[in-house]
């Protein structure tokens, strides 16, 4: 078959209603060996020439289109908003012959009219060096906006950025003097603005900012054993470059807890990979007992590198838990805040001498600051009341960690140990009253209480920028910023984006029209492209959702956090995993049709009564920062959760159904 068949192959495809997969591709080009689908990625392909792309779905890091930590939106897409992940394909495929990819949308095709079914396209560009890049603002602080864009341009030249109490922008070609913003305003902005100006890598991988790498190496598990009497005494030693840090050494211990924390300074040709080797502390020469390699990359894309097992390599078994974040140059010194905690007490403390009860006290580290307890003599149900407090910086560690040890002559054995994640104490504020299950014993819980006090608003005073020049053109923000709340502006009613003004990007954005569309997936002819997202121009457009219910792994009785997250493939809910707020899925997806950035009333009928658990909206971009809590006090003795979602003034849900869950609900949390 010619490959300038494939359109009306792909069109008799689509009127026969079927869905493409692995399977239609074989028995409909059976004689084009060059073809692929990958249905987890939700990307295929099909080629006539020798091109394998290598696909990338580009969850947070930097791309043409979108900024998922900011929520800002590039003016290239004009009033085109996303509807699918942000696809990368790797260099070829442009030395003649046709290619042909298979990307997956979020959109509920048989809802959408005729109209909207036009205004589906491919935005797709070709793009490597990606120093120049514009973003508007898509989600600001407050109601009272009069324009809300601005564009961010960075270069190759080192200037100062200047940030006065009253400020010239460009209005139109003319300079207009303007009152200052909010420090509130101004503090987002310019948060906004790091994340753009101080990119941590480009798309490429190539050439990183200048930052540190803040690593946590928690534990391991199921360390080889080398030694022909005795356990291992291991230690693990992190590389990154020239620079080296070693942990103590537990004595042993074949499920070591280290809890060990390392700074990396990061500098723009500094090497892409971190070292973790293990060692067993002995006479003479220490026994390697295995190694891990972290790509930064990894770090840097996820966003939030939490809690996550990597296997040692080099050895029979074993494997590292380890956390890690990046943090840019300028932000490094940065406080976010001050975290108040009370250690009041414990039960069931495990008996480690056969002799009595444990003495139990509390060590409690961050990163390298600690505190220690009293020691309570001879009980398995200590009451300490110990209060402390942390400092926290923006390069903390994200993980609080508590071990409690036995007082005993020489070496206190260690009982357990247990982390809190301080993302959770920051967004929650407050924690009252929360019993912890220790881990590694066999029986142990201590009751926490935590409090979170933000840091001030940074002043409004001049900061400088290395290697970059910062090109700001704001409309000025009404002053009346007292409630601050995230809204996102219906850009198809914003008339946001000059799409006569030069700029160097403009140019290399087209919209295409898929060649072929399903429930599930579009085609677009490659050519020389290798960004492409889906867009429409229509806001507020049906798309195909999941409702996914997640737990705290370090709470007993954690409440259910339902998430609205649009539907297919795994790289949405690997984001609400690894967002650092220690959540694991703990139920099955229910599917159902929403429309994006609409919030609906989301009710749960439980113990006879009817409750509203608040609003969710399901948006295509940007961070999640939108789910329900279905608190221990609605659990009922059921694996599943009763759920109605509805507007605002509509009487009759949109939809219901029931959210299936692994285990059956503990009424004894409630």
């Amino acid at each position: 078959m010619d490959s300038g068949e494939w359109n009306d192959v792909f069109a008799k495809i689509q009127r026969k209603g079927v869905l493409i997969d692995g399977n239609v591709l074989e028995e409909n080009f059976e004689d084009v060996v060059n073809k692929a689908f990958d249905r987890d990625m939700g990307f295929g392909y099909i080629s006539d020439n020798g091109y394998k792309p290598k696909a990338r779905v580009i969850l947070q890091g930097k791309n043409p289109f979108i900024n998922n930590h900011t929520d800002l939106l590039n003016p290239i897409l004009g009033n085109h908003l996303p509807y699918s992940q942000v696809y990368h394909l790797g260099a070829g495929g442009q030395n003649g012959g046709r290619t042909y990819c298979i990307l997956r949308h979020y959109l509920n095709i048989p809802g959408l009219s005729e109209e909207e079914l036009d205004s589906i396209k491919i935005a797709t560009c070709s793009l490597e060096n990606m120093d120049s890049i514009d973003y508007m603002v898509e989600r600001m602080e407050g109601e009272n906006i009069n324009a809300e864009n601005y564009s961010v341009t960075v270069s190759e030249e080192v200037i100062t950025q200047e940030r006065k109490q009253s400020a010239s922008f460009s209005e139109n070609g003319n300079n207009v003097e303007r009152k200052p913003m909010k420090k509130t305003s101004t503090q987002r902005l310019l948060e906004q603005m790091n994340q753009i100006v101080r990119p941590i890598a480009d798309a490429t991988g190539d050439g990183l900012a200048s930052g540190q790498l803040v690593v946590t190496v928690h534990k391991a598990r199921s360390v080889e054993k080398k030694g022909l009497v005795g356990k291992a005494d291991p230690y693990v030693v992190l590389k990154y470059g020239t620079q080296t840090e070693k942990s103590a050494t537990v004595n042993n211990n074949h499920d070591p807890i280290w809890h060990f924390t390392a700074c990396f300074d990061i500098e723009e040709q500094s090497t892409n990979e971190i070292t973790m080797e293990v060692f067993d502390d002995d006479f003479g020469k220490d026994d390697f007992l295995g190694k891990a390699i972290i790509d930064i990359h990894d770090i840097f894309e996820s966003n939030d590198f939490v809690n996550k097992w990597i296997p040692l390599e080099n050895c029979k078994t074993g494997e590292v838990l380890v956390s890690a974040k990046f943090i840019p140059l300028q932000r490094i010194s940065r406080p976010v805040g001050h975290i108040s905690l009370t250690l009041q007490k414990g039960k069931k403390i495990e008996k480690k001498n056969m002799m009595k009860k444990a003495d139990p006290y509390v060590v409690i580290k961050l990163g390298k600051d600690q505190h220690k307890s009293e020691t309570v003599k001879n009980t398995a149900n200590p009451t300490w009341n110990y209060d402390f407090a942390f400092d926290i910086m923006e390069a903390s560690p994200r993980q609080i960690t508590f071990e409690v040890f036995d007082d005993d002559i020489g070496n206190d054995r260690p009982i357990g140990n247990v982390t809190l994640d301080t993302d959770t104490i920051m967004k929650k504020q407050k924690l009252d009253n929360l019993w912890t299950r220790l881990e590694n014993c066999k029986s142990g819980e201590i009751l926490i209480s935590a409090e979170f006090t933000p840091a001030p608003a940074i002043e409004d005073n001049e900061e400088k920028l290395s290697n970059a020049t910062t090109n700001i053109e704001m409309e000025v923000i009404d002053e009346q910023l007292e409630e601050n709340k995230v809204e996102k502006i219906a850009m198809a009613e914003k008339n946001l984006v000059n799409k006569n003004q030069p700029n160097g990007n403009h140019h290399a954005v087209e919209f295409i029209d898929p060649v072929y569309c399903d429930d599930e997936y579009v085609i677009v002819e490659k050519n020389d492209n290798n960004w492409f997202m889906v867009v429409s121009s229509n806001p507020n457009l049906p798309i195909n959702v999941n409702l996914v219910p997640f737990k705290q792994n370090s709470a007993e009785n954690s409440p259910i956090y339902i998430y609205p997250i649009p539907r297919g493939g795994f790289h949405n809910i690997k984001r609400v995993v690894h967002s650092g707020r220690g959540l694991k899925k703990c139920g099955y997806e229910k599917p159902c049709v929403l429309r994006a950035g609409q919030a609906y009333q989301f009710w749960t009928d439980t113990q006879g009564k009817n409750f509203n658990l608040g609003n969710l909206k399901t948006e295509t971009w940007g961070p999640d920062t939108s789910w329900v809590v279905y608190k221990p006090e609605y659990f009922k003795a059921e694996d599943y959760i009763e759920a109605s979602l509805k507007l605002a003034d509509e009487n009759e849900p949109e939809f219901s159904g029931s959210i299936s869950l692994y285990d059956r609900l503990s009424v004894d949390a409630a």
